[in-house]
């Protein structure tokens, strides 16, 4: 998209990364490097390697605090880092690290008026779109998109992702709705056992059959789950599932995704790539005699 505004990429960096939640970083300091190398893994970017259990410190994050300064650009070979683009993936992690008390401070940043109807997922959607626009230009800066998207999704009045998830999946027809009520972020203390609970329900038209949540990512967090595996009953089309689970805090502070995926019973990932059956947890310490 050519023409209008132009937006330098450390500058769309500046505008959201203010408004993150500090407890979303470890150890709870936040740090921009660690933001933009995450927005760039979890849009669909090979260049970087992080897991989201790592614990990064500004040495790990060189490039990173550089694009975030402007020291650095979007150069060729980062945008040729994008075999595909994961919009779903990037409007998921701005939902997990913004803080839901400053998508009005997001929402200025932008130039969106405060008099403006609030969607804090058609703000998401806006950013993801606009930070494709740098990937997809010619140039290293972009036009700046985000306030004429956010309008644009506000008119669409498109389903929440949480709720509704036409994903790419496994088998034809297959539809995965994850309930209002269902609980995504969790806290507690060291040595603490939390139960955790997913609600959601079949609307596509594949009966389940002999399918599970699986934690994928169970050797490289500290909270352990008393199975890796839990099993989903059979669940016609329409139909409702709550399953729950027993979770294990370890002695170690900060914050944790628990990456939960659905597969079948011969192990395959049902809908590759997907994070929605994912769990956050926030591990404290609790002093003694406190």
């Amino acid at each position: 998209m050519e023409g209008g505004i132009r937006l330098e990429l450390s500058e769309y960096f500046s505008r959201i990364f203010p408004s993150t939640a500090v407890q979303m970083y470890y150890p709870s300091r936040k740090n921009s490097g660690i933001f933009v190398s995450f927005c760039f893994i979890e849009a669909g970017s090979n260049y970087f390697s992080h897991k989201p259990s790592d614990r990064l410190k500004s040495d790990d994050v060189p490039l990173e605090r550089k694009l975030y300064d402007g020291s650095r650009k979007m150069s060729q070979d980062l945008k040729d880092s994008f075999k595909s683009f994961n919009f779903d993936g990037l409007c998921g992690y701005f939902e997990k690290i913004i803080d839901k008390n400053k998508y009005d401070d997001v929402m200025l940043a932008f130039a969106i008026p405060p008099t403006e109807e609030k969607n804090p997922q058609a703000l998401r959607r806006a950013l993801a779109d606009q930070f494709k626009e740098y990937i997809d230009s010619d140039k290293q800066d972009a036009a700046d998109i985000v306030a004429m998207q956010y309008q644009r999704y506000l008119t669409e009045k498109e389903p929440e992702p949480s709720s509704f998830h036409h994903i790419s999946s496994l088998y034809p027809d297959d539809t995965v709705y994850i309930k209002p009520d269902h609980q995504r972020s969790y806290s507690g203390f060291m040595y603490e056992k939390l139960t955790v609970t997913w609600k959601f329900s079949n609307l596509g038209k594949q009966t389940w059959r002999g399918r599970k949540l699986y934690l994928s990512n169970h050797d490289e967090i500290r909270p352990r789950a008393e199975s890796n595996y839990i099993d989903i009953p059979e669940t016609p089309p329409n139909k409702g599932v709550e399953i729950s689970t027993v979770i294990e805090l370890r002695p170690f502070e900060g914050h944790t995704t628990c990456h939960w995926i659905m597969v079948d019973s011969n192990n395959n990932d049902c809908y590759q790539g997907s994070r929605m059956f994912d769990i956050e947890i926030d591990v404290k310490f609790k002093r003694k005699n406190s």
